[in-house]
């Protein structure tokens, strides 16, 4: 069935190893603002083959607090984000690492019948 606490990064770090990769870790930079507000809840909906797993992969290992991710996101544009002189922006990596992380794939659901 798979693993549902705190999956790691393993996923996402063999998405960032394939040449078809594209980088979209500055959503995190959303994320991060939101976490600790009403707007904490959200869903990430795309049409088929717009990335929507490589998307949950990457949150996995940026939240996971049993995946050393630091290294992985370092190399992504996430990391050269630097402040506009905006107060409500924060340091790229303040949630790194800091949260358990549940994941559930709906349809691993489906095939276990």
């Amino acid at each position: 069935m798979g693993f549902y606490l705190n999956p790691g990064n393993g996923s996402f770090k063999e998405a960032l190893n394939t040449d078809i990769y594209v980088d979209k870790t500055e959503m995190i930079l959303y994320v991060n603002r939101v976490v600790s507000t009403k707007k904490k809840y959200m869903s990430v909906s795309r049409p088929r083959r717009f990335g929507k797993t490589m998307a949950a992969d990457m949150l996995c290992a940026y939240y996971d607090r049993t995946a050393c991710s630091k290294d992985l996101f370092e190399s992504c544009k996430i990391s050269q984000n630097h402040s506009n002189g905006n107060e409500d922006d924060l340091p790229w990596n303040i949630y790194l690492g800091q949260f358990d992380v549940i994941r559930l794939v709906m349809t691993n659901f489906l095939k276990s019948k």
